[in-house]
């Protein structure tokens, strides 16, 4: 019965690939034109049947599909293809040249016997020559049998399977192969990538990992002498139940000269990535070197993207790009339930997205897949950097599709009460039974054109804008006509091979190694290519993207240059030689030649750095543990962790200033005496007693003009409406010591986010702005914010002709006309930025240029276009987020009682092709206003709604609306005191939150530090955290600061401020939930 079975799927299949091939021939050209299956004699089809004992509800991983690898099996100069089927026979087709194939299967024999087949490589194990082909397998799970396979070349067209002979026959749930020399002895060491399955052993704290369990754990296999020995455990290598490893990526991440690798590890379980250590073992690096992950890691692949010469990792995930399917499907936790994931079982910061994570020297990866809006590609597989145009960019391609989606949130409802009643079989076969209750995951695959600057999405331009279900995935030049072409391995449909039809207008070096020992292919070698200024660098190493394996070739654009200055090649024992001006447009073979001179990796720090670690003040900022998102479900963000906040002043008069930090609620506040060569904390009981407010924000001035300084602290918390823990306060000094007053300031249960202090109607005492974001646990009212005129005894009042209703994040008194008197500048949320022109004692807000509302979170001044006046700075949310993912239209914020219930929600909503769409879930939007679960008895009818649809109960239109016009960070230019125009920072500002500027004279020169990043995002969103800081000349000269010296590395910037000791100056670096940073450095 079950062979009757397989005959009709296979039947019905092919008469449905068929129909497809036909209609195929008819298609319109793209850059990449998928051929049929009588084009090209390929007609492979990766068929996997289900039943009640063999299915995705028995096996997580049933419908992930196979691999194919690419490589010369006959020496003839033509690559040719090996296809995995999981349960059925592998294929081999031999090249013929134009992009024809023949079925050489069945006389090679290398069909395998495995019961269910992953991923392949071909390499050459046994350095005779001859590419051989290493099969991966899952074994001693369900009723599957057999081993990893490796089918031993004969040079006779046939192959004979040795994989114990050479103890490679590894029994387990095996995903991939990845062949590399990690100990430089000029051979091939093995990395298999290996994945569990749920169980109650595979979902605990993160330690598990540290206990290697069979059959699951990754292997690290050596070659001795031809024979592979395991030594995992003595290199270090993970081995746990909690390893879901789906990929890994290969490749010298920190230019030392020794090879390192990245593993994308599904669900929980966190990536892993290893450093090489040079002596046979690694360390497992991760928490230092990313602050955000993949939540359902899958396939990887690395390559240098930007032309800095490190190379970059792309991961991918599941994240939906359809509206419905998004709707439709379960995607992040809960925060809370997050939170408790990563605390209390000790895993990191994981998102349900595509990360693309750019290498910063070797010391650090930022994630920038949202700015490059390569986040959100649906179920993929493969991702494979290539350059398919011959530009000289890295392009992207991304397979995608799955059969069925196991996560719909309707299914996962409807399969819920499978077992109850029910013993376990009954219960397997009713969930079986309920299988096609599951949608369709099919979709298209991806590609992006890649520039100097971000990926373009070119789907439906460089390939057929059709769903498909494709899963490993390779590039390769099979008609040698110097442009790349592609192949998947697709489930249950005829393999996919496109051929790249890019006019030869365009020019390229594909290169080919021969080197000694028993690496000939020079698996690790590095080729840089230098022409017309610029310089490409890549690595040779086969497997990559998902389950699937490339020839030994490395593929060159050089666009439209007609010459190539010269090629260096690093040899895997790091010995370099140089090809000076060879020729263009065509396939070199380099061979390795004795006496080249060693490359040089020098990888020692900087000991010239501008700015020194020091260590005056001990000072930790914890925040509390309360989270907005409890109470107010709806909201995109918190607004309860706005500090520490931060003043400056010489408070004893003797010429050195002394540091306040305010605390979060629960914690004093801290006030730190400089004595020009160190620091000593003040003893300050009121500040004891004053423990109970969350500080936001100071300033110190003269309230009373008495001759020393007071203080005012800004306060407030969402957490709270409870007035004597939301008043700001005014402390008055007395002697050296504080004291609080008790009626000088208004009262103002506001949560304040800014005081800034400056006489602003000149008559000879000092008047305080006062600027607010929120009324508590109402995220979107716009509140008031005041001007405190001071009666010059500290007695101050609301200036009644100051009116500012709106968010306000920060402020600044700053001179931006030339004549002499402070104006003031306000950055705000959800609406435009104000500058005030202070026209002696009266402020008169400025016209600034249309469409200006944000997201603002800084303002400042500096003369960055440096045309010697002052331009206005404004750090943004950026465009490194979700919100700019989905950015069609203006950001779109919904305020009013939209359920009726006596209390006002806030709903944000987003523009995609034109229309707006709820930022929530339908789970969220129930939590809140329970009336939506009345009107939307499943997530399918919620799915895809629009928010005018979706909001039926209190209508949209009636509420107020409030938007963001950009999220980009830039600056106001100063032209002749007018600011008539917007500019946007480089990319290197938009990769999150700016939220401090701080001008820092260093050598001489005025320059500017500039820091950022956002925490207090919901799971939607995860951590905003690649902005690492910029030390700024101007708008085109600036550098990270880590290569100065300051580690920016995981912090929530709040504030920067320097100041001077007797023989230097310091930075102070403070940071939500973080210890203070200082760094002295010298004019």
């Amino acid at each position: 019965m079950k062979k009757i079975t397989l005959i009709l799927v296979a039947a019905f299949m092919l008469l449905t690939c068929s129909n497809d091939a036909e209609q195929n021939t008819n298609t319109p050209a793209y850059l990449l034109n998928q051929l049929s299956e009588k084009d090209t004699g390929i007609n492979f089809t990766n068929l996997v049947p289900e039943d009640a004992q063999h299915s995705i509800i028995n096996y997580i991983y049933y419908y992930n599909g196979g691999g194919v690898a690419a490589g010369d099996i006959n020496n003839d100069g033509l690559s040719d293809l090996y296809f995995v089927s999981n349960t059925g026979d592998n294929k081999l087709y031999v090249n013929k040249g134009d992009l024809k194939f023949e079925d050489v299967s069945k006389e090679a024999n290398i069909a395998g016997k495995a019961s269910w087949n992953t991923g392949v490589a071909m390499v050459d194990i046994n350095n005779d020559g001859l590419l051989d082909i290493y099969v991966c397998a899952v074994s001693g799970l369900l009723d599957f049998e057999g081993h990893n396979e490796l089918f031993i070349n004969n040079g006779d067209g046939t192959f004979t399977e040795k994989a114990k002979d050479y103890g490679l026959d590894f029994k387990g749930y095996s995903t991939q192969a990845y062949f590399f020399d990690y100990d430089k002895d000029d051979d091939l060491d093995v990395y298999i990538v290996n994945h569990a399955v749920h169980t109650t052993l595979s979902h605990g704290r993160a330690e598990l990992r540290h206990k290697r369990a069979e059959l699951v754990g990754d292997v690290l296999l050596n070659n001795d002498n031809g024979k592979f020995t395991d030594v995992s455990e003595a290199a270090n290598i993970f081995g746990g139940v909690n390893g879901y490893g789906l990929s890994a990526s290969v490749a010298d991440f920190n230019n030392d000269g020794w090879d390192d690798i990245y593993v994308c590890n599904d669900f929980h379980e966190d990536d892993y990535y290893y450093l090489n250590n040079h002596d046979g073992t690694f360390t497992e690096s991760l928490a230092d070197a990313f602050t955000t992950i993949s939540r359902f890691s899958m396939g990887s692949d690395a390559a240098d993207i930007n032309g800095d010469g490190y190379q970059d990792i792309m991961t991918l995930d599941m994240l939906p790009k359809s509206e419905r399917i998004l709707k439709e499907t379960e995607g992040d936790d809960a925060m809370f339930n997050m939170q408790v994931h990563l605390k209390k079982l000790g895993y990191k910061d994981q998102y349900s997205r595509n990360m693309l994570q750019v290498n910063n020297s070797g010391n650090y990866f930022q994630e920038t897949a949202l700015y490059n809006k390569v986040a959100d590609t649906d179920w993929s597989w493969a991702p494979l950097f290539a350059d398919f145009n011959n530009d000289g960019h890295q392009d992207l391609f991304i397979s995608n599709g799955i059969l069925r989606r196991p996560n719909g949130l309707d299914f996962k409802k409807y399969v819920s009460s499978a077992f109850k009643g029910r013993s376990e079989k009954d219960g397997l076969e009713w969930l079986f039974n309920s299988i096609n209750e599951m949608t369709s995951g099919k979709v298209a695959n991806e590609i992006f054109e890649g520039n100097s600057k971000k990926f373009n999405n070119k789907t439906g331009e460089w390939i057929e804008n059709i769903p498909n279900l494709s899963n490993g995935a390779i590039y390769i030049d099979l008609d040698l006509d110097g442009d790349l072409d592609l192949v998947t391995n697709n489930f249950g449909e005829t393999a996919g091979l496109y051929e790249n039809t890019t006019d030869g207008s365009k020019n390229y070096v594909t290169l080919n190694f021969e080197y000694k020992g028993a690496n000939k292919d020079a698996i690790g070698a590095k080729a840089i290519v230098y022409n017309n200024g610029k310089h490409q660098l890549k690595q040779l190493f086969k497997s990559r993207g998902f389950l699937s394996s490339l020839d030994n070739k490395l593929h060159f654009g050089i666009d439209e240059a007609t010459t190539i200055d010269s090629i260096q090649i690093i040899w895997p024992n790091d010995e370099i030689q140089t090809i000076i001006n060879p020729k263009i447009n065509q396939n070199l073979t380099i061979s390795y030649l004795e006496g080249n001179r060693a490359y040089n990796y020098d990888t020692s720090l900087d000991t010239t750095s501008t700015f020194k670690k020091e260590s005056f003040i001990n000072y930790t900022h914890k925040e509390d543990n309360y989270n907005d998102f409890v109470e107010e479900k709806l909201i995109p963000y918190k607004v309860s962790t706005l500090g520490p906040a931060l003043a400056k002043a010489d408070i004893d008069g003797n010429g050195f200033e002394d540091v306040f930090i305010g605390n979060a609620s629960g914690k004093p506040a801290q006030l730190f005496m400089n004595s020009g060569s160190g620091f000593s904390l003040s003893k300050q009981s009121v500040f004891e007693n004053d423990k109970a407010f969350e500080d936001n924000d100071a300033t110190f001035f003269d309230a009373d003009n008495d001759g020393d300084l007071d203080l005012y602290v800004a306060s407030g918390i969402n957490e709270s409406k409870i007035e004597s823990n939301q008043n700001n306060r005014l402390y008055i000094n007395e002697k050296g010591q504080f004291i609080r007053s008790q009626n000088q300031i208004p009262t103002n249960t506001l949560v304040t986010t800014t005081v800034n202090a400056y006489d602003y109607d000149n008559d000879g005492d000092t008047d305080l702005f006062v600027g607010n974001l929120v009324d508590a646990k109402d995220f979107g009212k716009p509140v008031k914010s005041s001007m405190l005129v001071n009666d010059g005894k500290g007695n101050f009042s609301i200036d009644s002709n100051f009116e500012l209703t709106s968010k306000v994040t920060s402020a600044k008194w700053e001179d931006v006309n030339g004549d002499n008197i402070n104006d003031l500048l306000i950055s705000t949320e959800w609406d435009a930025p104000k500058i005030y022109i202070n026209k002696k004692g009266n402020l008169e807000l400025m016209d600034l240029p249309d469409n200006m509302n944000g997201l603002w979170q800084s303002v400042s001044t500096f003369d960055i276009d440096n045309d010697g006046d002052q331009d206005i700075l404004l750090g943004n949310w950026g465009l490194n987020s979700k919100f700019n993912l989905n950015f069609d239209g203006p950001l779109v914020m919904y305020h009013s009682d939209f359920d009726e219930n006596g209390k006002k929600e806030t709903l944000i909503a987003y523009n995609k092709d034109g229309k707006y769409y709820p930022l929530n879930s339908k789970d969220e939007l129930a939590a809140q206003m329970n009336v939506i679960n009345k009107i939307y008895v499943d997530h399918k009818s919620f799915a895809g709604k629009t928010i005018e649809e979706a909001i039926t109960k209190g209508s949209i239109n009636k509420a107020e609306k409030f938007e963001a016009h950009t999220l980009a960070s830039g600056y106001l230019r100063n032209n002749n005191g007018e600011f008539k125009d917007f500019v946007e920072f480089a990319h290197a500002f938009q990769l999150a939150p700016i939220t401090t500027f701080s001008e820092v004279k260093v050598n001489n020169e005025n320059q500017l530090l500039i820091g950022g990043n956002s925490y207090k995002v919901n799971t939607y969103h995860g951590s905003y955290s690649a902005l690492k800081g910029l030390l700024v000349k101007d708008e085109s000269n600036y550098q990270p600061v880590s290569n100065l010296g300051i580690d920016p590395f995981n912090q929530q910037i709040k504030q920067i401020e320097t100041l001077k000791m007797k023989d230097k100056n310091l930075v102070i670096i403070l940071s939500n939930n973080n210890e203070i940073k200082l760094y002295s450095y010298q004019n």
